[in-house]
């Protein structure tokens, strides 16, 4: 995977556009990076929190032991599941939020705000930022690219998990325990099954899940990124 000069974009806002489109691009540009950031804070810190429980806390015993032990070793599970839990929903919104705050800033470096059908400032999103792509032939690589980021099956899951919690309730996070002993892990968390606007999301492995789709996440955006630069590059006149 190449790499994003956001630079080289914010040197091209400036050519083509001005100082004061480029005030508008810069805020997008770097948040874009900055919730990946967040993204990838949280879900260490949920990563180190899991880690340091079991490691402490389940080594030698089960959830079973923690349930129906002392009210201690309950109240410390409780503590531990709810930082957790907070952090994992935090993840998911950051990662969640990188295509929006992506669409601000491809919408604000190519000029769209410039050209006729500009969008009111709290209008923007990936899917109406996408409808003023479709316009332009020119850019359907672009448009193929942030089309593909918000159109896979996991990020539509992705956005369940967000929207249900933040519209109507948490969907929270439980630590699954292996009784088997044919999985690697003993514990690991979850994010249960649930149902958002009348479709069914089946229970994923919070680790999995937000890795693979946090590099995914990142991958788009990189794609992205490169893309809009040769589009810059090349100075391409956008229909009026």
């Amino acid at each position: 995977m190449g790499s994003w000069s956001v630079e080289e974009t914010r040197e091209h806002i400036r050519r083509l556009f001005g100082n004061d489109q480029l005030e508008l691009a810069k805020p997008c540009l770097r948040s874009v990076d900055d919730r990946q950031t967040y993204a990838r804070i949280h879900f260490q810190d949920a990563k180190a929190k899991i880690d340091s429980y079991i490691q402490s806390a389940l080594q030698d015993a089960s959830l079973f032991d923690v349930t129906f032990g002392d009210s201690e070793a309950w109240i410390e599970f409780n503590i531990f599941i709810r930082e957790v839990g907070a952090h994992l929903t935090a993840c998911v919104q950051s990662i969640h939020a990188v295509p929006d705050i992506l669409a601000h800033a491809i919408y604000y470096s190519l000029g769209l705000n410039q050209v006729a059908g500009a969008l009111k400032a709290r209008d923007i999103c990936a899917s109406s930022v996408l409808r003023l792509l479709r316009r332009n032939p020119q850019l359907n690589a672009i448009t193929s690219l942030l089309e593909s980021f918000v159109s896979t099956e996991t990020f539509a899951h992705l956005a369940a998990l967000n929207n249900h919690a933040k519209h109507r309730s948490i969907v929270f996070p439980a630590l699954n325990e292996d009784l088997t002993g044919t999985r690697d892990k003993r514990h690991m968390v979850v994010f249960p099954e649930f149902v958002y606007d009348d479709t069914p999301f089946p229970q994923v492995f919070a680790d999995d899940f937000l890795a693979v789709e946090y590099e995914r996440s990142s991958r788009c955006v990189v794609d992205i990124g490169i893309e809009l630069n040769a589009v810059l590059q090349r100075s391409v006149p956008l229909q009026q």
